[in-house]
């Protein structure tokens, strides 16, 4: 089985390939198996570490020849990366005996001081001869933003090997106009790409103006061990894959063992070899906030033109009111009242009681500047901002209006070098800032010089998602700082969802004041606050006779499930996570704030939670007929589903997702519908649970990109299991599976039956329909009176949902009439996507910010245990 150990120090996404042929349909692919282990390791000090690969099955024994060559090997290249070196050394180390010898080189980023390129190769070395994985595998390779390493048993000389290829790109998209933007990538690429080509040091950087205030940087780079032709070649192909991984994105990378290419909005290398010299200039200001001033400042406001009527404005007046009320013991707060929506966020490094008076300040002056007549309005302190509305914009990422403050000079800019070190590192700082739990991050890690050091603080408004945060603040470094005319070091930019600042003053606490309270989850809960359903422990141990073996009634990759009566006579299922389980708090928490704001009949009704020092636990209903696998692939299992019970079982899946995607005020992608996940009550009414993986997304919004693949094979799409994109089709297609596992009581696939996939249970249905013997696919063990249109009409629902083409799945409201209506005609299903009968290379995909990260993959998974027991969020 495949594994992969999370690295949160980054976020990024990486569409993980095999070199594939001109025909290759990525959708017929499902991957079963993988010949290689990634492991994400802590980020060197110096080097920003991206992921490495090392051989699984062509392996030494400890304290072999063959590792006695490695370490040797490993050293060369270590004491080699010098100025001499070019950036580029390959070595062999040939012993007596030639199955021990050993071939290695590394190559340093074209643009990479010598003594960063030594430091990249020390780290890059160091890490393989001292993981006992890698130091025991024949051939491995690591990447770092700065370098790559790579050895192997077998010569690779002079060789192109363009796999694996890994893809990373930013989160931001392009805002403008994309046709314009393809054109002038691929022109730019091309000819950098041939620059590179014909170069010694097989190296090319290039820019291209794509705005009056916008730059395009590129960069390609072959091993200089490649002829230029094998070299023109391998950028070739790497260029070739920028419209699958990166298309419409800020920024992107592709990586091959023999050459990389990538480009951004940002100057990401250097355009000369020069270090910065001398003091780099500094921006001044009429009014300077240094050491962290108390003081408010008031820094820019903005009133729409729309006028509102008299029920917005008594609504305006309530949630001025409820803001102010909320920031004597939060940092962030979002609420509706009635027709208006607002929210404020806080810098966490600032008292409750400065974060009470800038929002104060803030309803004060909109009130007075705005009147309380428009319908929207943003208004921006130092310690705070706050704006309101008449349409819902929360968890929506929005970049306008927006305020910059920024020293522009196109006749003395910034020195590169010092713009390139700076947007590198507001990179890094917008990845961290998306992945803290407070959406806030300060940085001083960048020194200039020995009196120069930049401060830096970035954050979003705590109703965005990781992702959204990242991608927010990756737009503001992208398409709100000319870099190639930025003329002195300070300043900042504020948008509506995210603001980023950079000074060579410190401007913030360097102790930043912990926030008392978590704060709000965005607003359309169901169920209001998430304190009144904590418990105690000493109240859940009490239920469950301290988690007795007579009170367990079921274990999962999660952990275990307890049976319990609370002390008001309740019957509850308790959900505690294992210790060792690698279900982390963050996926914890998505799971007690996603279900406690939804409800719905056929949901699994959430009663409370508890968070204990090493304790996690779940509080459900007690639901006493156990999962629906139970009733469909248990053989021990005596009761036979009867059609009536398939029939309501079904429909009521169906309502269950229908509330999920549409009728919630949150809009829901579960991710991981499956039998297991369905719990049947007292009357076999079905009931969604187990929403650790389900992602909150925007009303509006069509389809995201997550940075996990996680989710159980034989149900995830196409889509999603390949590029990590989802949307309420993937649901669907989920839901089809188990429409069709219901009607046959098969079961669609498991990783342990990989060599049965080309008799899967798609193909088995897919092929009675086709032939029109669809009732052969009707579970045998169904031996009364059901209706045969009936059980036909439910076979081609479920083959309409497994549709390869996720555009031609119906959504769920048309299937729920589907279900309802039979006098609805039906559309006829294609064949649908089937998994192969063979092994094959797998695609790993992750989300990228600027400062790219590598995180996670597909494990290989059995159908009855959720992947997340793999992966803490």
């Amino acid at each position: 089985m495949f594994s992969i150990i999370i690295h949160h120090t980054k976020t990024m996404r990486v569409l993980w390939k095999m070199k594939r042929s001109m025909a290759w349909n990525p959708f017929k692919l499902i991957f079963l198996c993988f010949t290689f282990f990634i492991f994400a390791i802590p980020q060197a000090k110096g080097a920003d570490y991206l992921y490495r690969v090392c051989s699984e099955e062509d392996r030494s024994s400890d304290n072999s020849p063959y590792q006695t060559n490695l370490r040797t090997l490993l050293s060369s290249l270590s004491s080699n990366a010098t100025a001499n070196a070019n950036g580029f050394y390959n070595n062999t180390i040939l012993p007596t005996n030639s199955s021990d010898t050993v071939y290695g080189l590394f190559m340093c980023r074209g643009d990479l001081l010598p003594h960063a390129c030594k430091d990249c190769v020390a780290n890059a070395t160091q890490t393989l001869s001292s993981d006992a994985n890698c130091s025991l595998s024949k051939s491995g390779l690591i990447w770092y933003d700065d370098c790559m390493v790579r050895y192997s048993n077998l010569s690779f000389f002079s060789t192109i090997n363009t796999t694996p290829t890994i893809c990373v790109w930013n989160k931001a998209n392009i805002s403008s106009d994309l046709s314009s933007f393809n054109s002038l990538l691929a022109s730019t690429m091309r000819e950098t790409a041939h620059e590179a080509a014909n170069s010694s040091k097989r190296y090319s950087a290039k820019q291209e103006n794509l705005s009056e205030n916008q730059t395009l940087y590129c960069l390609t780079q072959c091993t200089q061990d490649l002829s230029p032709q094998q070299c023109s070649q391998c950028l070739d192909d790497a260029i070739s894959n920028i419209p699958t991984c990166c298309n419409g994105k800020q920024g992107g990378r592709v990586l091959f063992p023999s050459c990389n290419i990538r480009y951004e909005l940002y100057p990401f290398y250097r355009v000369t070899d020069d270090a910065p010299q001398g003091p780099v200039p500094e921006t001044t200001y009429a009014y300077t906030d240094s050491e962290y001033s108390e003081d408010p400042g008031y820094i820019s406001h903005n009133c729409s033109n729309n006028n509102s009527d008299a029920a917005f404005r008594s609504n305006l007046r309530t949630l001025f009111s409820a803001l102010s009320s909320n920031a004597t013991s939060s940092y962030g707060f979002q609420t509706p009242e009635g027709t208006a929506y607002g929210l404020f966020r806080c810098r966490i490094d600032i008292s409750h009681r400065l974060c009470e008076l800038c929002i104060q300040n803030s309803t004060d002056k909109l009130t007075s500047e705005c009147g309380l007549a428009s319908t929207e309005a943003i208004i921006w302190y130092n310690h705070c901002w706050l704006r309101y509305s008449d349409r819902n914009f929360f968890s929506i990422t929005e970049t306008s209006p927006r305020f910059v403050n920024l020293n522009i000079s196109n006749s003395n800019p910034i020195q590169s070098s010092v713009a390139s070190e700076l947007s590198n590192q507001l990179a890094k700082v917008a990845t961290m800032t998306g992945n803290t739990d407070n959406k806030f991050q300060t940085d001083d890690s960048l020194r200039l010089n020995d009196k120069q050091t930049v401060f830096i603080l970035g954050q979003c408004s705590s109703d965005l998602s990781s992702n959204s945060c990242i991608g927010c603040l990756n737009d503001v470094i992208g398409t709100a700082i000319p870099w190639s005319s930025l003329g002195s070091l300070g300043g900042r930019v504020m948008y509506p969802s995210c603001i980023l600042r950079f000074e060579l003053f410190q401007f913030y606490s360097l102790k930043p004041t912990p926030p008392t309270a978590t704060p709000p989850p965005p607003v359309g809960q169901e169920s209001s606050t998430i304190e009144s359903l904590q418990f105690n422990l000493p109240i859940i141990e009490a239920a469950t006779s301290n988690f007795s073996q007579e009170n367990k009634i079921g274990k999962g990759g999660f952990g275990e499930v307890y049976k319990g009566i609370l002390y008001d006579g309740r019957s509850i299922g308790v959900k505690r996570l294992s210790k060792n389980s690698k279900q982390g708090i963050e996926e914890f928490k998505n799971e007690v704030l996603l279900i406690a704001k939804l409800q719905h009949r056929n949901l699994v009704a959430f009663i409370g939670f508890c968070l204990d020092k090493q304790e996690k636990i779940l509080i459900y209903e007690y639901v006493p007929n156990k999962s629906l696998d139970y009733f469909l692939f248990d053989t021990k299992q005596e009761k036979v589903l009867s059609w009536i019970e398939r029939h309501k079982i079904i429909g009521g899946i169906a309502r269950g997702i229908l509330y999920l995607h549409e009728h919630s005020r949150l809009k829901v992608i579960h991710r991981d519908l499956k039998p297991s996940n369905i719990l049947l009550d007292e009357n076999m009414n079905p009931k969604i649970s187990d929403f650790g993986l389900a992602r909150i997304i925007e009303i509006d919004q069509e389809e995201e990109s997550t940075n996990r693949i996680i989710g159980t094979y034989g149900y995830m799409s196409p889509e999603y299991a390949m590029f990590g994109q989802f949307s309420e089709k993937s649901d669907v297609y989920s839901f089809g599976v188990m429409i069709l596992e219901i009607i046959s009581g098969k079961k669609n696939m498991s990783s342990h039956e990989s060599h049965h996939v080309a008799d899967g249970l798609l193909n088995f249905v897919w092929r009675n329909w086709r032939d029109e013997t669809t009732l052969n696919a009707l579970d045998p063990k169904l031996r009364e009176n059901y209706s045969n249109i009936e059980v036909m009409r439910y076979i081609q629902i479920g083959l309409l949902c497994v549709q390869e083409n996720l555009d031609v799945r119906p959504t769920m409201v048309t299937i729920v009439s589907y279900l309802s209506r039979h006098t609805i005609e039906l559309p006829f299903p294609q064949e649908p996507t089937f998994f192969l009968n063979h092994r094959t290379n797998p695609i790993v995909t992750h989300e990228s910010s600027s400062g790219q990260d590598a995180n996670t993959s597909i494990p290989s998974s059995t159908n009855d245990i959720s992947i997340s027991e793999f992966y803490p969020r």
